[in-house]
């Protein structure tokens, strides 16, 4: 079984330090074969990334965003252009258009000032639902986000969230292939397994710090 961790920050987020080549050596170093760069608000993040790639083709990468709509945040994945507004329908489209897909992360986070908080109108613009991701304090909300995509059988997905080096590879998808194409095919038909585990309070909160020392310098 291939690992992907699908969900991952560089430093072209604010909230993170991580240069693209520290993440795919921590990557193949804790078996992760796979990751989705989706740098806040910017694809210059996977542009980077897919630099570094250039001799390493036995890895699965899959470029995205995870953009800050008027509703809060979204993810496109398999999106390599930047997105040319923040209404939230647009956004959708444009994602699509690009053929990506569009994915509500941690729906059900209560700490995220800026979550996406669902609505059964909005479920015609939506693919997937983010059902684990490590950073998630309380195991409740990854719980509520699964239920919520098996109720309204929307795709499954999951990552770390990582924007610190300790957090690469704390939560991934397995699937049975070796390629993107072949992890998008099995995502798309559920031939998937989640597995993860919850970044520690001492990570979190050195993040709370580093985004705050980034406020004030």
């Amino acid at each position: 079984m291939t690992r992907v961790d699908f969900h991952c920050h560089t430093k072209y987020s604010k909230c993170s330090n991580l240069e693209p080549e520290r993440i795919l050596k921590l990557c193949k170093k804790r078996g992760i074969k796979g990751v989705m760069i989706c740098d806040h608000d910017t694809t210059k993040g996977a542009s980077a990334f897919k630099e570094v790639l250039l001799s390493n083709e036995d890895f699965i990468f899959i470029p995205g965003i995870e953009i800050s709509t008027n509703r809060g945040e979204i993810i496109g994945a398999w999106v390599e252009e930047e997105l040319s507004t923040k209404n939230f329908p647009d956004v959708t489209e444009e994602i699509r258009e690009q053929g990506g897909i569009v994915i509500v992360p941690h729906p059900y986070d209560t700490f995220r000032g800026k979550r996406f908080k669902i609505i059964e109108q909005d479920l015609p613009f939506i693919d997937a639902i983010e059902v684990y991701n490590s950073r998630c304090f309380l195991s409740k909300a990854n719980k509520k986000a699964a239920q919520f995509a098996k109720k309204h059988s929307l795709k499954q997905t999951a990552g770390s969230d990582a924007h610190f080096a300790p957090e690469i590879g704390n939560a991934w998808i397995s699937f049975n292939g070796s390629t993107a194409e072949e992890f998008r095919q099995a995502l798309q038909k559920g031939e998937i397994t989640i597995e993860g585990k919850r970044t520690p309070f001492s990570v979190l909160l050195y993040a709370f710090g580093h985004r705050v020392k980034k406020k004030l310098y």
